[in-house]
C-alpha cells in the first residue's frame, strides 16, 4: 500500500511541490523530476498515472495566474495541434514504445541546448520547428510527463517575455494533459488507490504553484532565461539518471 510507505510520501510531496514551482515559476522544464523520483518506489506507469490529475490542477491554477499575459492564442495554435498529434501517437503505442531510447534522445537534446547558447537562433530558423517540438512534447509528455524540456527549447528560441512564456506553456499543457485522460483510461492506467493518493496530494500541488508564482516575480528576464537553461540541464541529467 502506498499510504504505508513513508519514503513514497516524502518523494511524492517533494516531486509534486517542485513540479508546481516549475509550472508557474520556471516554465515547466524542471517538472520532469517528479516521475523519476516516484519511479524509485513505484513503476513508471503508476507514477505517470498518479501525476496526471495533479498536473491538471496545476495547469488550471497556473492559467488563472497568467491568462492576462497571453496576447494571442494564435501563437500557440500550431504547437498545440502538434502536441495533440504527439499525444495520439504515444497513446496508441503506449506500452510498446521504447521509452528508454526516447528518454536518452530527450536528455541529450536538453543538455546540449542548455550548454550551447548558439543553438537558440538555429532552432528558431528550423522549418516547422513548432511542429517538431510540439509533437515531441506531446509524445514525451504522454509517456513520461516530460513535455517541458521540448517546449522550453522552442520557447527559448522564440525569446518570449517571461509571463507570456509561462501563460502560453500553461495553456499548451492544459490542453495536452486533458487529452491524455483518453489514452490513460483506454490503457487502464488508473486504480482507486492512485486516484485517492492524487487527491491527497492536491494541497501540495497548489502550494508548489503558489511558490512558483512568487519566485518568478523576484527574477529578472535575463535571470529567468538563465534559470530555464539550468532547468533544462537538470531535466536532461535527471532523464539520464533514470535510464
Amino acid at each position: 500500500m502506498l499510504s504505508s510507505d513513508p519514503l513514497f510520501w516524502l518523494l511524492a510531496i517533494v516531486g509534486v511541490i517542485f513540479t508546481g514551482i516549475s509550472k508557474s515559476g520556471l516554465a515547466g522544464g524542471a517538472g520532469v523530476v517528479a516521475v523519476p523520483l516516484l519511479a524509485l518506489v513505484i513503476s513508471v506507469p503508476e507514477a505517470a498515472a498518479l501525476m496526471l490529475p495533479l498536473l491538471l490542477v496545476m495547469d488550471i491554477r497556473t492559467i488563472s495566474l497568467y491568462h492576462h499575459a497571453i496576447k494571442s492564442y494564435r501563437s500557440i495554435t500550431t504547437i498545440t495541434v502538434a502536441g495533440l498529434i504527439g499525444v495520439a501517437f504515444a497513446g496508441s503505442a503506449m506500452g510498446s514504445l521504447d521509452t528508454n531510447s526516447l528518454q536518452l534522445i530527450l536528455a541529450i537534446l536538453c543538455i546540449s541546448f542548455a550548454l550551447w547558447n548558439q543553438l537558440s537562433p538555429l532552432l528558431a530558423k528550423l522549418p516547422g520547428s513548432a511542429m517538431i517540438w510540439g509533437t515531441l512534447a506531446g509524445i514525451t509528455s504522454t509517456l513520461l510527463h516530460a513535455g517541458g524540456p521540448p517546449i522550453s527549447i522552442y520557447f527559448l528560441a522564440q525569446q518570449l517575455e517571461k509571463q507570456q512564456w509561462l501563460g502560453q506553456a500553461a495553456i499548451f499543457f492544459a490542453v495536452l494533459n486533458f487529452s491524455k485522460l483518453i489514452p490513460y483510461t483506454l490503457n487502464n492506467q488508473w486504480t482507486e488507490e492512485l486516484l485517492l493518493t492524487s487527491v491527497l496530494l492536491i494541497p501540495f500541488a497548489l502550494l508548489g504553484v503558489s511558490l512558483g508564482y512568487r519566485i518568478q516575480k523576484l527574477i529578472s528576464q535575463d535571470n529567468f532565461m538563465h534559470m530555464c537553461r539550468a532547468m533544462l540541464l537538470i531535466s536532461g541529467v535527471s532523464l539520464l539518471v533514470k535510464l
